[in-house]
């Protein structure tokens, strides 16, 4: 009689895999305890201007912009940029670029 072969679990390689994604039990766990542990990511500032609110995310040297759809009011002073008012600490080149990026998700 010949040995029926199982599929082992792709991480431990000991136990056998017992979901369709290839992992036994205990490790498909802890990779969604993993999953739900991930903290979501926090913009490094807030721009708005006109009513349009953008999020910049810091991503290595370079910002990701992303649109959102919160009340400025309510969003941490410390990192919410106003342009509608006159921003100290910012050149006016600076200024202008917030501006055409904050207009760019207005359509």
């Amino acid at each position: 009689m010949a040995k029926v072969k199982t599929r082992k679990c792709h991480i431990c390689e000991r136990r056998p895999a017992a979901t369709d994604t290839g992992y036994c039990v205990s490790c498909q766990q802890q990779l969604e305890a993993a999953r739900r542990r991930k903290r979501a990511d926090m913009p490094y500032r807030f721009v708005t201007y006109r009513g349009v609110t953008v999020a910049l995310y810091q991503d290595g040297d370079t910002y990701i912009p992303r649109r959102v759809n919160r009340d400025p009011e309510r969003l941490p002073k410390s990192r919410h940029i106003n342009l509608d008012i006159y921003c100290p600490g910012f050149t006016r080149e600076q200024v202008k670029k917030l501006k055409r990026l904050c207009l760019s998700f207005a359509k």
